[in-house]
């Protein structure tokens, strides 16, 4: 139950966090929270992460749904073989996907808005909550499988 409850949580802060981004930030400047360092600035993404294979929403939504179902089967098949350090981020990458969906479906589009040029060091492309959640729960997965569990 702990971890239906962090799926929708997760879900909800990114979707409100989009509708806050299309209120406040389309049609306006970016807005310098940190200068050269974090920004918030609007973008519709009708691709993929870093803007590629525009224009596939048909092929995004089957692909998140298909992975979304073998997240849960997986989860409900290993429940009582696997601990709270793999299971939560697959439940998090799991809310990034659906929170991307839901923006998929319902307007053709992903809703970016934070920008991180990094001191103009590197400029990382727009996103949202929903890629952190799928980007970080990801690393943290590589990391765990392969430092802690290739290690019991």
């Amino acid at each position: 139950m702990m971890y239906i409850i962090i799926f929708i949580v997760a879900v909800i802060i990114d979707q409100l966090t989009k509708l806050w981004a299309i209120s406040n930030l389309k049609g306006h400047d970016q807005i310098k929270l940190i200068d050269n360092w974090l920004h918030l600035t609007y973008l519709e993404n009708s691709g993929a992460a870093w803007g590629i294979f525009q224009n596939a929403t048909f092929i995004f939504a089957v692909l998140t749904i298909l992975i979304c179902f073998g997240i849960c089967w997986y989860l409900l098949k290993n429940s009582n073989n696997i601990d709270i350090y793999f299971k939560l981020p697959l439940v998090i990458i799991m809310a990034g996907a659906v929170g991307n969906l839901i923006d998929r479906l319902r307007l053709q589009y992903v809703v970016d808005f934070i920008y991180t040029p990094l001191g103009g060091l590197y400029s990382f492309p727009v996103f949202n909550f929903a890629d952190m959640y799928v980007s970080l729960s990801a690393i943290f997965l590589i990391i765990y499988v392969y430092f802690i569990e290739a290690k019991k």
